[in-house]
């Protein structure tokens, strides 16, 4: 099992060139391309909407992503939580977001590795809900929080919405709305 470690936020800073390569955004923060001290490559997301909801989310994340461990879900390496400082630095998937694939011809993402890609998702899904000793409900699938890895095998990110519930305890699951911000009406 991996470590996740605490980074802090200079080791972020020279690791991602002062946060010079923007790879993504999203509603709660953007994320930047890094090279560790040990030469490997990682994305870092920089959490911008820090209000009180925003700190919410990052423990989320980080209690959610650092406590699961299934092959269809991105790992998280590390975090960094100094003064006003938040960030996760997960583990690098080269091919990147299902959401640039999916409209793609054909001939570059056929239809065998488009029905695995699919149960992948499903079998990661189905470990957060019941495979998992405290169940973890994502709340946020959609095509920009799945990554690909080199062999396009799936990585389900983006854990900032989710919430852990107990074993049979399903009573209170819904008490707010939840989604990404700019897509719910």
């Amino acid at each position: 099992m991996d470590v996740v470690r605490v980074f802090t936020y200079p080791e972020l800073h020279t690791a991602t060139k002062a946060f010079s390569k923007k790879i993504a955004s999203g509603g709660f923060g953007t994320v930047f391309e890094g090279i560790l001290s040990d030469g490997s490559k990682v994305p870092v997301k920089r959490l911008e909407t820090f209000s009180s909801q925003g700190y919410k989310q990052f423990k989320a994340e980080v209690g959610a992503i650092r406590s699961i461990h299934h092959k269809n879900l991105v790992r998280l390496k590390g975090f960094c939580s100094q003064e006003s400082h938040h960030f996760l630095v997960y583990e690098y998937v080269p091919n990147g977001l299902l959401d640039k694939w999916i409209y793609k011809p054909l001939e570059e993402l056929n239809w065998d590795t488009r029905f695995r890609i699919v149960e992948e998702i499903a079998q990661g899904i189905r470990y957060l809900h019941e495979e998992c000793s405290t169940r973890v409900l994502h709340l946020d699938i959609k095509p920009q929080n799945i990554l690909l890895d080199e062999n396009f095998g799936v990585k389900i990110a983006d854990f900032g919405l989710s919430r852990m519930v107990e074993q049979g305890d399903l009573s209170d699951v819904m008490t707010m709305i939840r989604g990404t911000p700019g897509h719910m009406r």
